[in-house]
């Protein structure tokens, strides 16, 4: 059975609320002033835990307050979209891995270098002024 937009709604407003770090007690303050009215932070709970129906003009503040379209609180994402979104963000995964162990070869060629140009010492450990390849001990 497929859930209820009431259910996703509840499911998706805790979600993004808490991805934004935004505690009940903030979203309802911020409820209050676009609504002009008092909102309870139990509302929010209530609401979240199905124990209460959320209003419509309260839904479109929530979803003002955290930025996000209406749509994404009450519509779930199918199975098939969440697959291809997760299949691109593991492509996308692997192309950054890639890049970086070309960019981590890439600064150890050109550490060598720099030690073989330098004799390694002085670039690597500034805060000293003792050369070991100096005749000095």
């Amino acid at each position: 059975m497929n859930p209820l937009p009431a259910d996703i709604f509840a499911r998706r407003l805790r979600a993004e609320r808490e991805r934004q770090g935004m505690s009940q007690v903030e979203l309802a303050r911020r409820m209050a002033t676009i609504l002009g009215a008092n909102v309870d932070p139990t509302a929010i709970t209530r609401i979240e835990q199905q124990t209460r129906a959320v209003r419509l003009d309260e839904a479109v503040a929530m979803a003002t307050i955290l930025e996000v379209p209406l749509s994404s609180l009450i519509i779930d994402h199918d199975a098939e979209q969440s697959e291809a979104l997760l299949q691109r963000y593991l492509a996308d995964l692997a192309a950054a891995h890639h890049q970086w162990e070309q960019t981590r070869q890439e600064i150890g060629r050109l550490t060598r270098i720099v030690q073989s140009l330098t004799g390694g010492y002085k670039l690597l450990h500034p805060e000293t002024n003792v050369d070991p390849q100096s005749d000095e001990t």
